[in-house]
């Protein structure tokens, strides 16, 4: 009775359900892509070049010859490689630093904060292209970029919470208990403090996907031959006057899908946050 209860609930929201399964469409894709793809994703062939979709290539094929289904599906991998090591590595380093400048206020955590605000200051894709001239156009260069820009924003998302909770009872009654700074910080507060910022982490993602899609869209990303999303949108992009529209439309449609898939679950995650804290969802 319980298991078909909570069964209802699940369909009786349908943005948990749209949400879970472009998610799951997204990891079948990553773990099954070489029995999916019916050709190789780096794979030119100038004598198939610019074919529209037919019972060969279902999505037809770019200007050099590869099959633009085949790079779809491959692309999944590296724009949601992408997308969870940067968030991973920004939550590894901005959550401990959050938690600091938060619990211990002074002239230091007021220099880190207003580190953060010069960094977050650059536009994203000037700082892409400068990070790519000196770390070279990799996917790895990428990452590194989203995690500068994604820091910032989970320690801030940290710190706001810890100035909340340092001055809360429990945290009085930890000191008087005898606990020291490490245990009431990593004990008593992070735990209470990372609510918010699970519920950022997908936001995070699909934020990543569509800033990596950005970044190979003006040449500051993933390079050519690599399948990626944004890239395939920017070669496609050229051929739209002439009217061959297969090319980047097929490519952008996996963007919003896969940016969509994470809001989705970011919102679901944030009503059962606000359903678990004794808030009622909206």
């Amino acid at each position: 009775m319980a298991s078909a209860r909570s069964s209802r609930s699940v369909f009786a929201r349908p943005g948990l359900v749209i949400g879970l399964g472009l998610l799951a469409l997204q990891f079948i894709a990553i773990v099954f892509a070489p029995w999916i793809a019916p050709f190789p994703p780096t794979e030119a062939n100038p004598l198939d070049s610019l074919q529209p979709p037919n019972a060969v290539h279902w999505l037809g094929t770019d200007e050099i010859g590869m099959d633009i289904f085949s790079r779809i599906v491959f692309a999944t991998r590296v724009n949601l490689l992408i997308g969870f090591a940067a968030v991973a590595l920004s939550l590894g380093v901005g959550v401990p630093v959050g938690l600091l400048v938060g619990y211990y206020r002074g002239l230091p955590s007021a220099l880190v904060m207003r580190f953060f605000d010069f960094i977050q200051s650059f536009p994203v894709f000037v700082l892409g292209m400068a990070l790519v001239a000196v770390l070279g156009q990799e996917i790895w260069s990428v990452v590194i970029v989203l995690c500068m820009l994604f820091v910032p924003m989970f320690a801030r998302i940290v710190r706001a919470e810890v100035l909340s909770l340092r001055e809360r009872p429990f945290i009085a009654a930890a000191r008087c208990s005898g606990a020291g700074d490490f245990a009431i910080m990593f004990r008593h507060i992070l735990p209470n403090a990372m609510t918010p910022v699970i519920v950022q982490v997908s936001v995070s993602i699909g934020m990543a996907i569509l800033l990596t899609a950005g970044l190979s869209f003006i040449g500051a990303g993933v390079r050519l031959p690599s399948p990626e999303w944004g890239l395939m949108v920017s070669s496609g992009a050229q051929q739209m006057i002439l009217g061959i529209w297969w090319i980047a439309l097929f490519p952008g449609l996996a963007i919003v899908l896969s940016v969509l898939s994470f809001a989705l679950l970011s919102d679901e995650a944030k009503r059962y946050v606000d359903t678990g804290r004794g808030g009622r969802a909206r």
